[in-house]
């Protein structure tokens, strides 16, 4: 009989366990190692004013299959519950403002909104990045964090990309890849944009979402 164990019961080793059930078949012994007295990971629901609140990657992009085919394969998709109408914010600088339009995934575009969440050096920052010769070899994948870093500053991974794709991918945006964060951001950079403004907003055109918007 085959014995499989996998190591920590977060969103990644549940969805290893079940890959393996499904590649391994019905016979296999999979155990699942997980040093707290819950699964889950970051992934949780704690009570907050006497009401359930969810924290961790609470959502995911609709528009990517993969969750969703996932859900259906598992047996959840009736359970799904659709966001409503509120609008996310950001706390940043001591105010609390609207996500900036015109990013993709938290990466400015040429007209990203960036006013009451970033400095006056930050905004700087980023309109002087189209500008920064960029050295991209195609095919190659980097840490995302670290490449907004480089080539916008830290504030554009602290007060936008890291809470943003922290939420959905639950994970820091420095241990996040690009190919598989923002693949359109990647395909861009591949086709020849000169810079991570223009992959941005080029991103954005391919996946249809307007300029000015999330």
């Amino acid at each position: 009989m085959t014995r499989v164990a996998v190591v920590g019961g977060g969103v990644s080793g549940l969805a290893c366990a079940h890959r393996l059930r499904t590649l391994l078949g019905p016979a296999a012994e999979i155990v699942v190692l997980e040093q707290r007295d819950r699964l889950g990971g970051v992934l949780r629901t704690v009570d907050l004013a006497g009401a359930p609140f969810d924290v961790g990657a609470e959502a995911f992009l609709a528009r990517r299959p993969e969750v969703p085919a996932l859900l259906t394969e598992i047996g959840l998709a009736d359970a799904l519950t659709h966001p409503t109408a509120a609008t996310a914010t950001i706390r940043a600088g001591g105010r609390t403002v609207g996500l900036p339009r015109g990013t993709l995934m938290g990466v400015p575009g040429r007209d990203a909104d960036l006013g009451g969440v970033l400095s006056d050096a930050g905004r700087a920052a980023v309109a002087a990045e189209p500008s920064t010769p960029l050295d991209w070899d195609p095919g190659t994948d980097v840490a995302l964090g670290a490449l907004l870093r480089r080539r916008f500053g830290p504030e554009v991974v602290d007060r936008i990309a890291d809470p943003l794709l922290g939420g959905v991918y639950a994970g820091r945006v420095d241990r996040l890849g690009l190919r598989a964060t923002v693949p359109a951001l990647a395909a861009a950079l591949d086709a020849g944009a000169g810079s991570l403004t223009e992959a941005a907003s080029t991103g954005m055109a391919a996946s249809g979402q307007r300029s000015g918007t999330l």
